[in-house]
């Protein structure tokens, strides 16, 4: 990750403005921010040659953490958007919402100045894979409250998923389920870590 002088010298006053966006590959793709109104990237990045337009879609009302994967143990997160109209949770609802599952998820930062511009591209630190949508809508328990609508979004790694084991090491079980046909992983059970491979003696 490369950061220009303008992007290290807002962070070094502690007072940087970091914009979070959501990125979700359908057709057409989804794009989020943590923000208010919408917001266009005119500088290029990985996912976006040439900019993109993001919405402040309602509120993210939850971020997860990002981790990195180690050793085959996968994460799954939840990304929870609240203040959705009702046709974007009849849309979940249908459907239609089988339109995410398998579709990248990724998301990312962009340091930003004072006046909320850009002073680089967009970081993307998390690649996800879609994998279902859960809907909530809370109906008011007040006079001049408002109905409460929440759409989740359920993501994971390719090494994830909700009804069935991951298959994140190099064994021939789990190679197996993943091509049936492959048999590149049929020996492994033969190695083991910290074999020593002696080396027979040559008489001098």
């Amino acid at each position: 990750m490369n950061l220009s002088q303008d992007e290290l010298a807002a962070l070094a006053r502690n007072s940087a403005r970091i914009g979070v966006f959501f990125r979700l590959e359908t057709d057409p793709v989804v794009r989020l921010w943590l923000g208010v109104g919408p917001f266009e990237t005119t500088q290029p990045d990985v996912l976006d040659e040439a900019g993109a337009k993001y919405n402040g879609f309602g509120e993210v009302g939850s971020l997860p953490a990002l981790k990195q994967m180690i050793n085959g143990a996968a994460q799954r997160v939840d990304f929870t958007i609240s203040g959705v109209t009702g046709e974007i949770l009849q849309i979940a609802s249908g459907g239609d919402a089988q339109q995410v599952k398998g579709k990248r998820v990724s998301v990312g930062f962009a340091v930003m100045g004072e006046d909320w511009s850009l002073l680089g591209p967009i970081k993307w630190i998390q690649n996800y894979t879609a994998d279902y949508l859960a809907i909530q809508q809370v109906s008011p328990t007040e006079v001049g409250q408002s109905t409460v609508r929440t759409v989740t979004l359920s993501a994971g790694t390719l090494m994830t998923g909700r009804r069935r084991p991951g298959l994140a090491y190099f064994t021939n079980q789990d190679q197996r389920a993943r091509y049936p046909t492959d048999y590149f992983c049929e020996r492994t059970p033969l190695y083991a870590n910290g074999f020593n491979k002696t080396w027979p003696r040559l008489s001098a």
